[in-house]
């Protein structure tokens, strides 16, 4: 019996952003998620409600992630 390979890791490049008008405000959070050449897998645009800055920042970094792993990364 071969032992199967294990795979290689993939690696993918995310883009997030957060922001609210006013502190707090409503806010939005933004994420793109590409390969390292460029390639782009996955977009989210979403508001999120009213919430601070930082609060915004943190839910796209959250939602980066999320999505990343979805898409196989490692």
């Amino acid at each position: 019996m071969i032992a199967s390979e294990p795979s290689a890791p993939t690696a993918l490049v995310v883009h997030v952003d957060g922001g609210a008008r006013g502190n707090p405000g409503p806010a939005a959070i933004g994420v793109v998620v590409s390969t390292p050449d460029g390639d782009v897998l996955d977009e989210v645009a979403e508001r999120i409600g009213v919430a601070t800055n930082n609060v915004a920042e943190y839910q796209a970094l959250l939602r980066g992630s999320e999505r990343a792993s979805a898409l196989g990364a490692s």
